[in-house]
């Protein structure tokens, strides 16, 4: 039995938001806006939760008629499965109506489905691999290049390796053929070169995510059929954190979405830490020209008390003279100073300092250490040895979520849904009962990965398959003690119980750049190091996931973060040495990581000089009334 196709319909004027009490005005604004949208939304704002509630409005009155779909695209994959799992919760019986996915599954999708359409020139013989050339591999590329180049572009090939990818091939739309004269400018001729070298060469081809965002602008142009199935497809499109769009990624979405299609944006040009990966500047500005779309910005705070928004306002306003003041709706708690700079003459100290101060704090209240966070601008694994050590003193682990595992990072493999759904059917199969909402989350996987979503009698299959695995896999843990048991033996077993040939294939076809045998080779690794001095299961399956730990990370991990308490570590010129080679980025950089905060927001710095670059953080937070304690 199937579900309805088209469920009952909500007159546009009784629908109501959904989960939450209200929107505030400038959000219902957006919400009922039919046409091309650009929201501005600062922290805390609520975005995600906007972007549920608008693709509920449009789906529940019909605005978006069935059998049409919505399109929401991220640049991460965990923003995108929670934009999902929130537009679940919000619409049910429409989700399936829902596509969110980042931008690199979306193109790499189309060119793995409709490679044959493309032009003759570019279409592959032998497949291709997937990989990013590190920085030397550009600049001996471009250093070959400007060699051999034609005499009359002598001494115009002289591209900075870390941009040239980015915004050189990125921004170079592929013409139907390939040109074959030299009579060209520098930047055809070396971005030709680089296809020729990587591309167009014998054997399989070698991309990256921008190279196939270029071919899947290329066949979408050149197949207008495409580009109307497309259209038609998804009349309404969703692209989260916009201020972090590519020249490459902004391309395609105008080739592909800038006709027939209305298209909402989210961002706050603020949080633009991405210019290092080619995020075009005033991203927010150039989509409002050139979609011709209204702005609306959002005023609610959310997340921030009230003199946490104030402090969020003095560094907002730094970046764009023209910010308002938002508005908290978070309720402050009484009883300690919301911001304070601390001062500490050693590194030792300062982390026997702070996590005796986490321990009181718990013992005092009902907060757990995954309240706190230790944000760094970069080298967050100078902090953590002394962190670990003071920290575990008082019974309280530290999890680095910019650790590598294999080639992961720990943040990244805890966040994969191929990791959740295996420790998932870890903790099942160890812990029959009272894991309820994990029994779920891997049941809902298991449904996708079999395509059962819309099947009501496969999904009962899943559910009976997922009961006899558990069972299985639970004979095997008892039998298999976690003293005694390699990472890899588990990892074995687990996958042969698993199916991973249908994994495998899921994960191909839905998180491009996630490849299956990456994802299992970390979890591994990750899981070698948690065996270790292992007394049973559970504290094997607690110690790899460590929900329940301060957070180590950098402010670029924290991003879409929030903790109740934010330590940010290393106000110095050592953390923060780049700060004058683009002094614009690194302010937002320090307002990302400021504004993860709810309640407490702690910088510390140690005695070094506050002069050069570095003596704007200490002005703004003397502006912001920031007071400073000398804590030895």
């Amino acid at each position: 039995m199937q579900r309805q196709a088209n469920p009952g319909l909500v007159p546009v004027l009784d629908w109501r938001p959904t989960g939450i009490e209200d929107l505030e005005p400038a959000a219902w604004g957006a919400l009922r806006d039919t046409g091309n949208v650009a929201v501005v939304a600062g922290p805390g704002a609520g975005k995600t939760e906007f972007l549920a509630q608008r693709a509920a409005y449009l789906l529940q009155t019909g605005l978006c008629p069935w059998p049409q779909h919505i399109l929401a695209i991220s640049f991460k994959r965990d923003s995108a499965a929670n934009l999902g799992r929130r537009v679940a919760a919000r619409a049910p019986d429409h989700a399936s109506r829902f596509v969110s996915m980042t931008f690199d599954a979306f193109t790499k999708g189309l060119v793995d489905r409709f490679a044959l359409a493309l032009p003759p020139d570019w279409r592959m013989r032998h497949g291709y691999d997937i990989r990013t050339a590190p920085d030397s591999e550009v600049r001996t590329f471009l250093n070959t290049v400007a060699f051999s180049a034609p005499q009359t572009l002598a001494g115009q090939l002289g591209f900075q390796s870390g941009r040239f990818v980015p915004d050189i091939v990125g921004g170079w739309n592929l013409p139907e053929t390939v040109p074959t004269d030299d009579a060209v400018d520098a930047v055809s001729y070396a971005v030709r070169e680089w296809w020729r070298a990587r591309y167009l060469r014998s054997g399989r081809a070698e991309v990256d995510f921008v190279m196939l965002n270029r071919l899947a602008e290329l066949l979408v142009r050149t197949a207008p059929k495409l580009r109307r199935a497309l259209r038609m497809t998804y009349p309404i499109v969703f692209v989260d954190e916009f201020q972090d769009t590519t020249s490459a990624q902004f391309s395609f979405l105008t080739s592909v979405f800038g006709e027939e299609t209305a298209v909402t944006t989210v961002g706050d040009g603020k949080q633009r830490i991405m210019g290092w990966a080619g995020a075009v500047p005033e991203a927010v500005q150039r989509f409002t020209n050139t979609f011709d779309a209204t702005t609306y910005r959002l005023a609610w705070n959310f997340r921030s008390s009230d003199a946490l928004v104030e402090l969020q306002h003095v560094i907002a306003s730094k970046l764009d003279p023209a910010t308002v003041r938002a508005t908290s709706k978070a309720t402050a708690e009484d009883g300690h100073d919301p911001t304070v700079l601390w001062t500490f003459s050693s590194g030792d100290r300062e982390a026997r300092y702070i996590a005796d101060w986490i321990a009181r704090d718990i013992a005092d209240s009902d907060r757990t250490p995954a309240d706190f966070a230790l944000i760094a601008r970069q080298r967050v694994k100078d902090f953590e040895p002394h962190f670990r050590a003071r920290l575990a003193a008082h019974g309280i682990r530290v999890r680095n979520d910019d650790a590598r595992f294999g080639k992961m990072s720990l943040q990244d493999l805890l966040k994969s849904e191929t990791t959740r759904l295996l420790v998932g059917l870890l903790r099942l199969a160890h812990q029959p009962c009272g894991l309820a909402a994990v029994w779920r989350e891997v049941s809902a996987t298991l449904v996708r990965v079999h395509g059962a979503a819309d099947d009501e009698a496969a999904q009962r299959r899943v559910g009976e398959d997922l009961s006899d695995l558990t069972t299985e896999l639970r004979s095997w843990l008892q039998a298999h003690p976690a003293s005694t048991t390699s990472a890899a033996d588990a990892v074995r077993n687990l996958l042969d119980l698993v199916d991973s040939a249908t994994l495998r294939r899921y994960v191909k076809a839905t998180a491009p750049g996630e490849e299956f045998d990456l994802i299992t080779g970390a979890f591994e690794a990750r899981l070698e190091t948690v065996l270790a001095g292992a007394v049973d299961w559970g504290a094997v399956f607690d110690e790899f996931e460590s929900a329940d730990a301060v957070v180590l990370l950098t402010t670029h991990r924290s991003k879409g973060l929030e903790y109740h308490t934010v330590f940010f570590l290393g106000i110095h010129g050592r953390q923060w040495w780049s700060l004058g080679s683009d002094r614009r980025e690194g302010t937002s950089t320090f307002f990302v990581g400021l504004s993860r905060a709810a309640q407490r927001l702690v910088f510390t710095t140690d005695r070094s000089e506050r002069t050069g670059p570095i003596a704007a953080f200490f002005a703004m937070l003397t502006e912001a009334g920031v007071p400073e304690i000398v804590q030895g």
